[in-house]
């Protein structure tokens, strides 16, 4: 099933950016639980992120895990990438 409206999709996209970069562990499930209400039209893809993205890797990109370790600020392994987000967060704070 297609998302046919505008404000859905960003409900959907705003409930998984909560999913992503949430702070602790106990506010995850909170955040998983929104996104599951959010999708209850589409159970089909709330079913697939779940078990394809969330349940095996939340430790590799939700930050409640990725801040466990110092990586100070670069978390990718592509140095330009990296270069360039911190080039654009330290424009955004000046």
């Amino acid at each position: 099933m297609l998302v046919n409206s505008v404000d859905a999709w960003d409900v959907v996209m705003e409930a998984w950016e909560n999913v992503m970069y949430c702070e602790d562990e106990s506010s995850f499930n909170d955040c998983v639980d929104r996104l599951r209400h959010v999708c209850i039209s589409w159970p089909l893809f709330f079913e697939y992120v779940n078990e394809s993205w969330i349940i095996p890797y939340k430790k590799f990109f939700v930050k409640a895990w990725t801040n466990r370790v110092m990586h100070l600020g670069n978390t990718t392994s592509n140095r330009y990438v990296s270069l360039l987000l911190s080039s654009i967060m330290f424009l955004i704070h000046l």
